[in-house]
């Protein structure tokens, strides 16, 4: 939802913007179409998520329809803005500079593989330093890097911080219900996050009689408390409701390095007034978060972020 809505930014700056992914989807949500047309390659992701090597593989099914997609459209007067989500999508560098070389290229650096590797098992932090020379002189190689957070540790001097926006649209004259002692956790949970702190404040609510509420799913979540109520996933204007009826938001930190990724889901949580509670966060988490909480609008880090982006087009192009 990020890149559409970049995306749409871009187009209502004057820019012919287009969407390119593949054939899978992470949860089905509802929302309004972009503005910017939406091309779905045929890249025949499982949707599979229960086990690392399932995850990669249709990593590397979508890589692979990217790849071909670039080869047969992408031309020297073209700009092409990639996210990692997947990682592997910064390795699209090497095709984009054999076949179009003249295009322009941009990373949307949502986290940073090598500090995420961190908070995974001793093979994944035994392969960190290989995983970061071979991530670090990719993303060198694009022409510009957006870091959409402060606490990501990639700091090359192709990078700019163009941070973070809210996905929702506040509904006016509505505010956070304070009255309700419910706390709410929506999102994944995932093998990296920090379980253990965020059940020991679950607990501490818990013991002060509070409803704990989890919307989502994760390879993490059977580790909860049974009194933790579970729902699946929601969208749109239930979401809405969601996050306005629980006055503290709970947002779970990663086990060992906070440079790999900030919780994008926190900006909404902001952004409406809700009480943030983090859970486990690493002091770069924590030195992020308080900045966040001190911007007069945090729904202005869209234009921004378009702004950052328009700018290195135009000087790319001069």
């Amino acid at each position: 939802m990020l890149e559409e809505e970049l995306a749409d930014t871009l187009r209502n700056m004057g820019y012919d913007t287009k969407l390119v992914a593949g054939s899978g989807s992470f949860h089905e949500t509802q929302r309004s179409a972009p503005a910017s047309p939406v091309i779905h390659l045929p890249s025949g992701e499982t949707g599979e998520r229960q086990s690392q090597f399932a995850i990669l593989a249709d990593y590397w099914r979508l890589l692979k329809s990217l790849v071909a997609y670039v080869r047969e459209n992408v031309g020297p007067d073209d700009a092409v803005l990639a996210t990692s989500s997947p990682f592997l999508s910064v390795f699209l560098i090497r095709v984009l500079r054999r076949h179009a070389p003249r295009a322009a290229t941009i990373f949307h650096l949502h986290d940073y593989l090598p500090s995420n590797l961190r908070s995974l098992g001793p093979l994944h932090r035994l392969a960190r330093p290989f995983v970061k020379w071979l991530t670090d002189s990719h993303l060198r190689r694009w022409g510009l890097v957006v870091s959409c957070a402060g606490n990501i540790a990639y700091h090359e001097k192709n990078c700019v911080v163009a941070r973070f926006w809210p996905t929702i649209v506040k509904p006016e004259d509505r505010e956070v219900d304070q009255t309700i002692t419910a706390a709410l956790y929506a999102g994944n949970l995932g093998i990296a996050h920090n379980v253990t702190a965020l059940i020991a404040t679950m607990e501490a609510l818990h013991e002060q009689g509070w409803t704990i509420d989890f919307y989502g799913d994760g390879p993490a979540v059977r580790d909860l408390p049974d009194y933790v109520r579970r729902h699946s996933f929601v969208s749109g204007e239930e979401y809405i409701d969601v996050l306005y009826s629980h006055p503290v938001h709970l947002v779970c930190g990663v086990t060992r390095d906070g440079t790999g990724a900030f919780p994008s889901k926190t900006l909404n949580s902001l952004y409406i007034g809700a009480e943030v509670r983090p859970c486990g966060f690493q002091p770069e988490m924590l030195k992020e978060l308080e900045y966040l909480r001190a911007v007069p609008d945090l729904a202005a880090n869209r234009e921004h972020a378009a702004r950052v982006v328009d700018d290195y087009l135009r000087g790319d192009a001069s």
